[in-house]
């Protein structure tokens, strides 16, 4: 069992910061060859479980950093971050394993009766089948389970932008499914080699390399046509790199928000100047004149503010996490309130019951946003995506209503994120590419403002603009990329289409 919780905290090594991608297939390739070759049931599960938990612990170990800045009060919550956190996501994933089993057994049973196997029923069907179902699965985790879509396949591809282009055409979760088709593949080649199946080995190498090859030679095909193009719209990102023991201590309040203004004040005209998540560190009111003439104090005529708050509305006397904009002349012309809060960290689920106290506020729990808007904000329509928001496209990239519904029009993706919490963990840099793909994904640029790093700029092909990496202070100025035309970006959170994959992964399991 350590073996294989080994084998599994390996494919941390696949994303970023280290993005060695062959260690994620190699990793997938074994557990596919061991869905076939371990005989005992009770056995499968508990080394696929462990495969599972060491991937997921040894990916998100640094969830574990913000329970540890104040240890006095929130000790209880640490081992629940430790083994559930993993284990939850590893339990779900036992399914297709015992799925993919029983498909391939029978294939197996009807072979030795001499039964003719139809094409669909071969062994090269077996990955398709283990890419669909552990795809299917990952999808319904990230969507409608209480979930944490941050460990998807797809995201080993973060840093190689070739790679990263099909995003536009199936997203995030049509990637997974590629990537974890070439594992499969690799895996039928292994197995087949050791058992002798030499012409089942060629067609299950020719497929591995076949899908790799097409990923790169359509990305590099989408590259070559879309050149980033820049707008007349020009930005400010402020990185302060405020650590999060600075940021709660209210008597630095006022030095915390002059570091930002100062970083903000310019001579160049601009557009926007961008904040990170919670950079006003005050309780935000729509009524605060005080702090508004603070902010308006560097903005000249035509400029915005989108800065990060704790904002409490005046009329229903709730608290959101939220972006608020502010224009030259100190007046709150937009607000967008998150609508997908973090567990434990932004409120505590089933707070009747449990006891303990939000990490993230010593105001108690943050209310539920309206959800997703596009923002006509001086002559740009914005989406605004706060913290891990930006990992669940189908929540805040608004669609119209209707049966086939498309995505509203947008020219940008502004992230605002406080990622302070972490340290110098691998999150900031899982985080920044997770807000790659999103750029991808939708075909519009993304622009990116953390207090500690990274922020940075993309293109709508995930081009990286510019960036400020972790622990460093500093701006970034630069023109508001174009956007580009993304079928997935337009038509990927359909209802029809999603219901379309889930009917395609049920063929192929009954098949």
């Amino acid at each position: 069992m350590l073996k294989n919780v080994l084998w599994g905290a390996s494919t941390a090594l696949s994303f970023a910061p280290f993005n060695i991608f062959p260690i994620f297939l190699i990793a997938f390739a074994r557990l596919f060859a061991q869905i076939s070759e371990i005989e005992k049931k009770k056995r499968l599960l508990s080394e696929t479980f462990c495969f599972f938990f060491g991937m997921h612990a040894a990916c998100l170990y640094w969830i574990v950093c913000p329970l540890s800045l104040d240890p006095e009060r929130h000790w209880v919550l640490i081992p629940f971050a430790v083994l559930l956190l993993p284990a939850w996501p590893s339990i779900l994933l036992l399914a297709p394993t015992l799925l993919l089993r029983a498909k391939i057994l029978s294939r197996s049973r009807r072979r030795m009766r001499g039964r003719k196997i139809p094409l669909f029923r071969s062994p090269c069907a077996e990955p398709f089948i283990f890419a669909l179902m552990f795809s299917w699965t990952f999808w319904f985790y990230g969507n409608y389970l209480p979930g944490f879509p941050w460990v998807l396949p797809g995201y080993v591809w973060g840093c190689h932008e070739i790679f990263l282009q099909t995003l536009s055409v199936w997203g995030i979760y049509g990637l997974s499914f590629a990537t974890l088709l070439i594992a499969g593949f690799f895996g039928l080649f292994f197995r087949c080699c050791r058992s002798g199946d030499f012409i089942t080995a060629k067609n299950a190498a020719f497929w591995a390399i076949f899908i790799f090859g097409s990923l790169a030679a359509f990305g590099r095909y989408r590259l070559e046509n879309n050149p980033t193009e820049f707008t007349d719209k020009k930005i400010r990102i402020v990185q302060a790199d405020i650590s999060q023991q600075d940021k709660q201590n209210a008597d630095l309040s006022w030095v915390n928000l002059k570091e930002h203004m100062d970083r903000s004040e310019h001579k160049t005209a601009l557009n926007f100047v961008v904040w990170p998540e919670a950079s006003i560190p005050f309780l935000y009111r729509k009524d605060s004149a005080r702090l508004h003439e603070y902010l308006q104090s560097f903005l000249k005529e035509g400029e915005h503010l989108l800065a990060g708050a704790v904002r409490k509305d005046l009329a229903s006397n709730k608290v959101y996490n939220s972006v608020v904009v502010i224009n030259h002349r100190g007046e709150n012309v937009a607000v967008y309130d998150k609508s997908r809060l973090l567990p434990f960290g932004e409120y505590v689920p089933f707070r009747k019951y449990l006891p303990f106290q939000s990490i993230a506020s010593d105001i108690g729990d943050f209310d539920v946003g309206s959800g997703a808007d596009v923002f006509d904000i001086g002559g740009m329509k914005i989406i605004f995506a706060i913290c891990y928001e930006v990992a669940f496209r189908n929540e805040f990239i608004p669609t119209d209503a209707g049966f086939m519904s498309r995505s509203r029009d947008a020219d940008v993706i502004v992230n605002v994120t406080n990622d302070g919490w972490f340290g110098f963990t691998t999150e900031p840099f899982q985080h920044l590419q997770i807000s790659r793909a999103a750029a991808t994904e939708s075909g519009l640029p993304l622009v990116r403002a953390v207090n500690c790093g990274i922020s940075a700029v993309f293109d709508p092909c995930g081009r990286e603009i510019a960036r400020i990496d972790v622990g460093c202070s500093g701006i970034i100025d630069a023109n508001v990329p174009r956007k580009i035309r993304s079928f997935f970006g337009e038509w990927g959170q359909s209802p029809v289409l999603l219901l379309i994959c889930q009917l395609l992964c049920l063929f192929s399991i009954f098949m």
